[in-house]
């Protein structure tokens, strides 16, 4: 069952009718297919934006060759390879900057009108979100892609096989997927693409750095070691680097969550996302009224 709305157009034609529907199952239909829609527009612009896309490409290949190379040649793991170590690691710190680059791609659309033309499209008001934080999804793929060819070219092996391996990264995409609603609350809370930028670099660096990214745990100072220890960053590392078959040089920290790390890290993915969700449409619906 449908209802039939008018819209005038800008230029003073006739209005044009607008079939909305008005069941759940219907509405939930629609806002299905307008999250499909938004999200190829974004995944469309991005590709006519080659210097986001080539930059993306080149950020794995930085971080490989600057804490591979030439940072890991003075770094010792207990146990293990530094650059195997690193690799899986990387996986995750990569999905955190995504956000935040999520975040100053939010904070523009807000600030240049691209969310004023989505208001007089009879959309779902959560599809314009939805499909910002899946297109930012797809686009990092082919920087994934990069990560993984360069980890196999520093020596990176998925040790326990293609399935587990699948797993390590849908575990990886999940968690970056709910990242990026934290990108999206930052977005829509900076005034500007400039303060959207500094705030979003301070969890980046903090959640990356004060983890098990770059350095085992153990040897961090005890006060340290319990913040990174329960470091939801620490935790999907922990995940990956378990589903991967990497050695956790060093040994494993004695902590519920890198003793579980799998567990958590969905159950953490979980959780931001039932939170932040709510918390973002709603801020994105008060701005616009």
């Amino acid at each position: 069952m449908t209802t039939t709305l008018t819209a005038t157009t800008a230029a003073g034609l006739p209005p044009l009718p607008v079939a909305r529907p008005v069941t759940r199952a219907g509405r939930l239909r629609q806002a299905i297919g307008d999250i499909r829609t938004v999200t190829v527009r974004y995944v469309l612009r991005a590709r006519s934006q080659p210097d986001l896309i080539i930059g993306s490409l080149l950020m794995p290949v930085i971080f490989i060759v600057l804490f591979g190379y030439l940072f890991g040649s003075a770094i010792h793991v207990p146990g293990g390879h530094y650059r195997t170590y690193l690799i899986s690691g990387l996986f995750a710190q990569m999905t955190i900057f995504g956000s935040s680059a999520l975040a100053v791609a939010v904070a523009t659309d807000m600030s240049e009108g691209v969310i004023d033309r989505f208001r007089t499209m009879p959309i779902a008001r959560p599809a314009v979100l939805a499909g910002r934080t899946l297109s930012n999804i797809i686009v990092g793929m082919p920087g994934l892609a990069v990560m993984i060819g360069c980890g196999l070219v520093a020596g990176w092996r998925a040790q326990d096989g293609l399935g587990p391996a699948v797993g390590g990264f849908a575990l990886l995409i999940l968690f970056g997927f709910a990242m990026s609603w934290i990108g999206v609350l930052i977005g829509l809370v900076a005034r500007s693409p400039q303060s959207a930028d500094g705030l979003s670099m301070l969890p980046a660096f903090l959640l990356g750095f004060v983890s098990n990214v770059f350095v085992p745990i153990a040897g961090m100072p005890a006060w340290l070691k319990v913040i990174a220890e329960w470091n939801p960053v620490s935790a999907v590392v922990a995940a990956a680097r378990q589903l991967f078959g990497t050695a956790q040089a060093g040994g494993a920290s004695g902590s519920w969550p890198l003793t579980h790390p799998v567990v958590v890290t969905l159950g953490m993915s979980v959780l931001i996302l039932a939170i932040l969700i709510p918390v973002c449409v709603r801020r994105y619906t008060r701005q616009e009224r």
